[in-house]
């Protein structure tokens, strides 16, 4: 595998941690919704693969402002904000590796 295909790789399982991210938090406060992850796992000729999986728990009970019993999302979305920034980091850090392996290419033709 070269190392364009592992670093879009990455690139795809930022992409996606991203997207979950986002989702869960426009979603934190809907009653119908159940949060997500993204597990990565490398793969065994290189790079990753990223796959969308319900937290566990997906939801929490609360109660809302008329004392009734609810399920919400089980997000914390502090903890949303830093998925996003680490799968940001990352698409940069797999952005500037296709960077480079482009200017080497480059170089050598």
């Amino acid at each position: 595998m070269t190392v364009s295909t592992i670093a879009l790789a990455g690139f795809n399982a930022s992409q996606l941690r991203l997207q979950n991210a986002a989702n869960n938090i426009a979603n934190a406060s809907s009653t119908n919704f159940g949060a997500q992850d993204v597990v990565q796992s490398s793969n065994a000729t290189g790079g990753v693969s990223a796959r969308v999986v319900d937290r566990t728990p997906a939801t929490v009970q609360t109660t809302d402002a008329q004392g009734n019993v609810v399920n919400l999302p089980n997000v914390n979305l502090e903890q949303e904000v830093i998925q996003a920034d680490i799968a940001t980091y990352s698409a940069q850090a797999n952005l500037k590796l296709l960077k480079v392996q482009d200017q080497l290419d480059r170089y050598l033709l």
